[in-house]
Protein backbone atom coordinates (compact mmCIF):
# COMPACT_ATOMS: atom_id res chain seq x y z
CA UNK A 1 0.00 0.00 0.00
CA UNK A 2 1.29 3.46 -0.93
CA UNK A 3 0.34 7.08 -0.55
CA UNK A 4 0.46 10.18 -2.72
CA UNK A 5 0.68 13.58 -1.12
CA UNK A 6 -0.43 16.29 -3.56
CA UNK A 7 -1.34 19.96 -3.71
CA UNK A 8 -4.46 21.01 -5.60
CA UNK A 9 -4.86 24.49 -7.04
CA UNK A 10 -8.37 25.00 -8.47
CA UNK A 11 -8.95 27.57 -11.18
CA UNK A 12 -10.36 30.63 -9.34
CA UNK A 13 -13.15 30.82 -11.92
CA UNK A 14 -14.29 27.31 -10.95
CA UNK A 15 -14.31 27.81 -7.18
CA UNK A 16 -17.47 27.32 -5.17
CA UNK A 17 -18.97 30.75 -4.37
CA UNK A 18 -18.14 30.29 -0.68
CA UNK A 19 -14.50 29.48 -1.54
CA UNK A 20 -14.35 32.50 -3.82
CA UNK A 21 -15.70 34.81 -1.11
CA UNK A 22 -13.21 33.46 1.44
CA UNK A 23 -10.35 33.91 -1.01
CA UNK A 24 -11.15 37.62 -1.22
CA UNK A 25 -11.43 38.08 2.55
CA UNK A 26 -8.27 38.31 4.68
CA UNK A 27 -9.97 38.15 8.08
CA UNK A 28 -11.03 34.50 8.09
CA UNK A 29 -10.05 31.30 6.31
CA UNK A 30 -10.47 27.57 6.32
CA UNK A 31 -7.70 25.47 7.83
CA UNK A 32 -9.01 22.04 6.85
CA UNK A 33 -11.97 20.00 5.67
CA UNK A 34 -12.64 17.09 7.99
CA UNK A 35 -15.75 15.67 6.34
CA UNK A 36 -17.31 16.14 2.92
CA UNK A 37 -19.95 13.99 1.28
CA UNK A 38 -22.53 14.25 -1.44
CA UNK A 39 -26.23 13.94 -0.67
CA UNK A 40 -28.92 12.33 -2.86
CA UNK A 41 -30.38 15.75 -3.68
CA UNK A 42 -27.06 16.93 -5.15
CA UNK A 43 -26.00 19.05 -2.19
CA UNK A 44 -22.79 18.67 -0.19
CA UNK A 45 -22.46 18.24 3.55
CA UNK A 46 -19.18 19.51 4.96
CA UNK A 47 -17.41 19.96 8.27
CA UNK A 48 -14.66 22.58 7.96
CA UNK A 49 -12.11 23.82 10.47
CA UNK A 50 -11.92 27.62 10.38
CA UNK A 51 -9.76 30.38 11.85
CA UNK A 52 -10.01 34.15 12.22
CA UNK A 53 -13.05 36.39 12.44
CA UNK A 54 -15.77 33.78 12.84
CA UNK A 55 -18.52 36.42 12.80
CA UNK A 56 -17.30 37.40 9.34
CA UNK A 57 -17.44 33.74 8.34
CA UNK A 58 -21.07 33.65 9.47
CA UNK A 59 -21.78 36.74 7.38
CA UNK A 60 -20.27 35.15 4.28
CA UNK A 61 -22.25 31.94 4.75
CA UNK A 62 -25.51 33.77 5.46
CA UNK A 63 -25.14 35.98 2.37
CA UNK A 64 -24.43 33.15 -0.06
CA UNK A 65 -27.57 31.74 -1.78
CA UNK A 66 -25.92 28.37 -2.43
CA UNK A 67 -25.66 27.71 1.32
CA UNK A 68 -28.78 25.87 2.44
CA UNK A 69 -27.90 25.66 6.14
CA UNK A 70 -24.89 26.13 8.38
CA UNK A 71 -23.76 26.32 11.99
CA UNK A 72 -20.51 27.79 13.32
CA UNK A 73 -18.96 27.03 16.72
CA UNK A 74 -15.92 28.60 18.37
CA UNK A 75 -14.42 32.05 18.94
CA UNK A 76 -11.14 32.64 17.09
CA UNK A 77 -10.87 29.08 15.85
CA UNK A 78 -13.71 26.69 15.37
CA UNK A 79 -15.74 24.51 13.04
CA UNK A 80 -18.49 25.05 10.53
CA UNK A 81 -21.08 22.46 9.58
CA UNK A 82 -22.74 23.33 6.29
CA UNK A 83 -24.93 21.95 3.54
CA UNK A 84 -24.33 23.71 0.24
CA UNK A 85 -25.29 23.33 -3.38
CA UNK A 86 -22.57 21.54 -5.33
CA UNK A 87 -20.80 23.09 -8.29
CA UNK A 88 -19.83 21.21 -11.42
CA UNK A 89 -16.24 20.97 -10.21
CA UNK A 90 -17.06 19.63 -6.73
CA UNK A 91 -19.43 17.09 -8.27
CA UNK A 92 -16.71 15.91 -10.65
CA UNK A 93 -14.17 15.61 -7.85
CA UNK A 94 -16.43 13.59 -5.57
CA UNK A 95 -17.57 11.35 -8.43
CA UNK A 96 -13.93 10.76 -9.35
CA UNK A 97 -12.88 9.72 -5.85
CA UNK A 98 -15.94 7.54 -5.38
CA UNK A 99 -15.37 5.69 -8.66
CA UNK A 100 -11.68 4.89 -8.07
CA UNK A 101 -10.04 2.22 -5.90
CA UNK A 102 -8.17 4.61 -3.65
CA UNK A 103 -9.24 6.64 -0.63
CA UNK A 104 -8.70 10.27 0.30
CA UNK A 105 -7.37 10.53 3.83
CA UNK A 106 -8.96 13.30 5.87
CA UNK A 107 -8.49 16.06 6.72
CA UNK A 108 -7.79 18.00 3.54
CA UNK A 109 -5.56 20.88 4.59
CA UNK A 110 -5.53 24.42 3.18
CA UNK A 111 -2.21 26.10 2.46
CA UNK A 112 -1.43 29.79 2.72
CA UNK A 113 -1.30 30.25 -1.05
CA UNK A 114 -4.77 28.90 -1.81
CA UNK A 115 -3.85 25.26 -2.32
CA UNK A 116 -5.36 22.17 -0.78
CA UNK A 117 -3.01 19.50 0.57
CA UNK A 118 -4.44 16.02 -0.01
CA UNK A 119 -3.22 12.52 0.91
CA UNK A 120 -4.42 9.64 -1.28
CA UNK A 121 -3.93 6.02 -0.18
CA UNK A 122 -4.21 2.86 -2.25
CA UNK A 123 -2.45 0.11 -4.15
CA UNK A 124 0.38 1.24 -6.40
CA UNK A 125 -1.47 0.23 -9.58
CA UNK A 126 -4.51 2.27 -8.55
CA UNK A 127 -2.45 5.34 -7.70
CA UNK A 128 -0.58 5.13 -10.97
CA UNK A 129 -3.92 5.12 -12.77
CA UNK A 130 -6.58 7.68 -11.95
CA UNK A 131 -5.32 9.38 -8.80
CA UNK A 132 -3.89 12.36 -10.68
CA UNK A 133 -6.40 12.30 -13.54
CA UNK A 134 -8.34 15.29 -12.25
CA UNK A 135 -10.53 17.86 -14.03
CA UNK A 136 -8.61 20.36 -16.14
CA UNK A 137 -9.75 23.20 -13.85
CA UNK A 138 -7.31 21.90 -11.21
CA UNK A 139 -3.53 22.15 -11.26
CA UNK A 140 -1.81 19.32 -9.38
CA UNK A 141 1.61 19.35 -7.73
CA UNK A 142 3.08 16.11 -6.40
CA UNK A 143 4.66 16.62 -2.97
CA UNK A 144 5.72 13.12 -1.97
CA UNK A 145 4.96 9.45 -2.40
CA UNK A 146 6.05 6.24 -0.73
CA UNK A 147 4.94 3.26 1.35
CA UNK A 148 1.94 4.17 3.45
CA UNK A 149 2.43 4.44 7.21
CA UNK A 150 -0.17 5.53 9.78
CA UNK A 151 1.81 8.73 10.36
CA UNK A 152 2.01 9.58 6.65
CA UNK A 153 -0.51 12.38 7.08
CA UNK A 154 1.20 13.85 10.14
CA UNK A 155 3.72 16.60 10.50
CA UNK A 156 6.30 14.62 8.48
CA UNK A 157 3.91 13.84 5.64
CA UNK A 158 5.61 15.99 3.02
CA UNK A 159 9.10 14.56 3.55
CA UNK A 160 10.57 12.35 0.88
CA UNK A 161 11.94 8.93 1.81
CA UNK A 162 15.48 10.34 1.55
CA UNK A 163 14.65 13.28 3.80
CA UNK A 164 13.17 10.91 6.38
CA UNK A 165 16.33 8.80 6.24
CA UNK A 166 18.55 11.83 6.83
CA UNK A 167 16.33 13.07 9.67
CA UNK A 168 16.21 9.67 11.37
CA UNK A 169 20.00 9.35 11.11
CA UNK A 170 20.44 12.85 12.53
CA UNK A 171 18.23 11.95 15.48
CA UNK A 172 20.02 8.63 16.05
CA UNK A 173 23.43 10.35 16.09
CA UNK A 174 22.32 13.11 18.44
CA UNK A 175 22.40 16.00 15.99
CA UNK A 176 19.44 17.64 17.76
CA UNK A 177 20.72 16.99 21.29
CA UNK A 178 21.94 19.82 23.54
CA UNK A 179 24.85 20.03 23.30
CA UNK A 180 24.93 18.72 19.73
CA UNK A 181 26.48 15.25 19.50
CA UNK A 182 26.98 15.03 15.72
CA UNK A 183 27.80 17.21 12.72
CA UNK A 184 26.67 17.19 9.10
CA UNK A 185 29.85 15.29 8.30
CA UNK A 186 29.03 12.58 10.87
CA UNK A 187 25.61 12.09 9.32
CA UNK A 188 27.13 12.16 5.82
CA UNK A 189 29.67 9.47 6.74
CA UNK A 190 26.88 7.21 8.03
CA UNK A 191 24.83 7.65 4.85
CA UNK A 192 27.84 7.75 2.49
CA UNK A 193 26.92 11.16 1.05
CA UNK A 194 28.45 14.65 1.07
CA UNK A 195 28.09 16.92 4.09
CA UNK A 196 26.56 19.61 1.90
CA UNK A 197 23.88 17.13 0.83
CA UNK A 198 22.98 16.46 4.46
CA UNK A 199 22.73 20.19 5.13
CA UNK A 200 20.45 20.69 2.17
CA UNK A 201 18.13 17.86 3.23
CA UNK A 202 17.96 19.01 6.86
CA UNK A 203 17.14 22.57 5.85
CA UNK A 204 14.26 21.32 3.70
CA UNK A 205 13.07 19.03 6.50
CA UNK A 206 13.11 21.86 9.02
CA UNK A 207 11.34 24.27 6.66
CA UNK A 208 8.61 21.71 5.95
CA UNK A 209 8.03 20.81 9.60
CA UNK A 210 8.21 24.37 10.93
CA UNK A 211 5.77 25.59 8.28
CA UNK A 212 3.14 23.18 9.63
CA UNK A 213 3.61 24.29 13.23
CA UNK A 214 3.58 28.00 12.33
CA UNK A 215 0.48 27.56 10.17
Amino acid sequence: MRYLRILLYPDPAALHPVEAALAEDETVHRRAIHVVKSMPDGSLVMLAEIEGDLDRYREIMAAEPTVREFAVSGVETGYCYSRVEATSLTTQLLSHTESESFVVEMPIEYTGDGGQRVTIVGQEADLAGGALDLPEEIDVELLSTGPYRPDAAGVFADLTDRQREVLETALDLGYYETPRQATHEDIADTLDVEGATVGKHLRRVEATVFEKYVR
